[in-house]
């Protein structure tokens, strides 16, 4: 037999719905009853909090769904209702507690279950009197004892302790559930014991609605279900999947509970916003199959398995979404997006929604200078994503493809395509490896003969300063060494410094190797970039071709970078990003977008 789960009432209420019912067991390997004063409140402020709520929000009270009861059948006669109770006897425990205190107040209130421990022979009886001559004849008991002496005092604080019995009741009955978990058949008691308490690796949301759908389903079914449900869980741990789904390289334990989080609510009934309630997603699964079956909700899953795939596939949404996502959409608002839409009217929609989030216009872009805030980098950033994807996206090469994945899984960073005067090494031995790495470039460099003049000096400048003790420090020295160094190989038609921080001046590179150019100049990132590139490391497209100089013309000076060479750059820049400007030919002036993207910018400014 399969897993089988299903939410049951605390005790019998509504017709035709389950309640926890039968013998259980606690068995020798778990430890007694340990609940004390905070846990016991916590449970009963919680419950009381639901229904307190819903008055509140003049609503219908909503269902509350405790921790899963794990179980395991005794008896292979489906008729006899015994089980070994492997996780939540603390939980069941202190609600057969609770139901007793309520007796007090209203004795119909009937317990259809019994508790009994394995160490303890006279348990079920002492449960059933709470004679307090026992209290003291073990722990497990005095914890029991302990825990009704709270509940009896949490009632008592409610004011009317009877009134508040009698609410409670009406909860227990009608919308306290717990998630009744029941093991597949063979399954050993203390190998999922351990998994639960000791290794703390409760049952995942997808475990519970994967049996919540196989205990739905049909005999006939249940096969073929189990089947798609581990091939859309493998399906989902492809790397590059994964990466153009969530912008994320993380490993989650389980992949396929984003498949369902992330489907759309049923036609009609308004989208569902996740809170963070216990078992939300436990909860929307049984609403769904409640209200349309569990075949409507399954063909829903295998629906939107099939749409997140078909996207991955297709190479224009591949990369309109992945871009979107790597900025900090979600797949759920794209869902959103696109219900409703033809394949064309989904595809422009992308476009508006990318020129949306830009929210630059071809000023913006050109005034754009690194470090001048937080706003800005992120937009400098996010100009030089969109510049690479759309360079892969506009290949010849249908195969070639965006990696998403190296974007999640390396942590990015602007760096300078040349390096800037006002940045220094942090201490003496940074100041002196940067000194030394230029030393020898400019030491192999095939220099012409009238700079051998301004070459030969300024060598020997370095060696006399990298000859003195490292203890000797002379950062003003450094810095005149510094300057010397970055103008040599400045080009002839070498800009201002105000255009050092531009989008000219600027690539994407994954941080650890940013450190390592540690500011050098172009003609020392070249060779490095050179090298890296033989040795396989991945570089954005983009960030390859500017240090190949593939922007510029003609490769005079292949070692140097100038204005040339960077207005080429942004002009091709531009040329990339113009469609999704904010003032680019035929983009769409919509009112509530600009209003949103307004109070957006006006928000991030403010926080930056």
């Amino acid at each position: 037999m399969d897993a089988t789960l299903e939410p049951r009432l605390v005790i019998q209420g509504r017709a035709g719905v389950p309640y926890v019912e039968g013998d259980f067991l606690v068995a020798a390997y778990q430890r007694g009853y340990r609940w004390g004063r905070d846990e016991v409140r916590a449970l009963l402020d919680d419950i009381a909090a639901n229904e307190r709520d819903a008055e509140a929000e003049d609503r219908k009270v909503s269902d509350y769904f405790l921790q899963p009861i794990v179980v395991i059948r005794r008896d292979n006669d489906p008729a006899v209702k015994s089980w070994e109770l492997v996780d939540g006897q603390q939980r069941l425990t202190t609600l057969y507690l609770i139901v007793k205190y309520i007796q007090r107040h209203l004795p119909s209130a009937k317990l259809s279950y019994r508790l009994s421990y394995e160490t303890r022979e006279d348990s079920a009886t002492f449960l059933d009197s709470l004679d307090p001559g026992l209290a003291d004849s073990n722990i497990d008991y005095r914890h029991i004892a302990t825990a009704y002496a709270e509940i009896e005092r949490w009632f008592e604080e409610q004011g009317n302790a009877g009134l508040a019995a009698t609410s409670m009741h009406t909860a227990l009955a009608k919308w306290v559930y717990v998630i009744w978990y029941e093991a597949p058949t063979g399954t050993a008691a203390t190998d999922l014991f351990i998994r639960l308490n000791r290794d703390r690796i409760p049952l995942t949301e997808s475990e519970l609605v994967k049996a919540l759908v196989l205990s739905s389903s049909g005999v006939e079914r249940r096969e073929e279900v189990a089947a798609q449900w581990d091939r859309f869980e493998l399906d989902l741990r492809d790397r590059p999947l994964w990466a153009f789904l969530t912008g994320s390289d993380s490993e989650p334990g389980t992949y396929i509970d984003f498949l369902l989080e992330t489907i759309p609510a049923p036609s009609g009934t308004g989208e569902v916003v996740r809170d963070d309630s216990r078992h939300w997603l436990f909860g929307r699964a049984r609403d769904h199959i409640q209200s349309r079956g569990v075949e409507t909700f399954w063909s829903a899953v295998v629906a939107h398995h099939g749409l997140l795939t078909g996207w991955f596939k297709d190479h224009e949404l591949y990369h309109r979404i992945g871009y979107l996502v790597a900025i900090g959409d979600t797949i759920a608002d794209l869902v959103t997006l696109s219900r409703d839409l033809t394949h064309s009217a989904f595809r422009k929609a992308l476009e508006d929604r990318t020129r949306q989030r830009l929210g630059l216009s071809s000023d913006d872009v050109s005034l754009l200078r690194y470090g001048k805030s937080a706003k800005a980098d992120r937009d400098c950033t996010r100009v030089l994503l969109l510049m690479n994807v759309e360079t892969v996206l506009a290949s010849a090469d249908p195969a070639n493809r965006f990696s998403f994945h190296a974007y999640a899984a390396a942590g990015w960073s602007l760096e300078h395509i040349h390096a800037q005067r006002s940045e220094s090494p942090n201490d003496e031995k940074g100041r002196r490896e940067w000194l030394a790495m230029h030393q020898e470039k400019i030491a192999g460099q095939p220099w012409p003969s009238d700079s051998l003049q301004v070459v030969d000096p300024l060598l020997a400048d370095i060696t006399t300063h990298l000859a003195r003790p490292l203890s000797q420090v002379d950062e003003p020295g450094f810095e005149r060494l510094r300057d010397r160094v970055i103008t040599l190989f400045d080009a002839p038609d070498s800009p201002s410094d105000d255009d050092t921080h531009s989008l000219g001046n600027l690539a994407l590179l994954q941080r650890d190797i940013n450190s390592m150019l540690n500011n050098a100049v172009f003609a020392l990132k070249r060779d490095r970039m050179l090298k890296l590139d033989k040795q396989g490391v991945y570089l954005l497209p983009c960030t390859r071709n500017v240090f190949l100089k593939y922007y510029t013309s003609g490769t005079e000076h292949a070692s140097l970078w100038g204005a040339g060479d960077r207005e080429s750059y942004y002009d091709e820049m531009v040329r990339q990003v113009r469609s999704f400007l904010t003032d680019a030919p035929g983009a769409v002036a919509d009112e509530t977008v600009e209003a949103d993207q307004a109070a957006t910018k006006s928000h991030e400014e403010a926080s930056s």
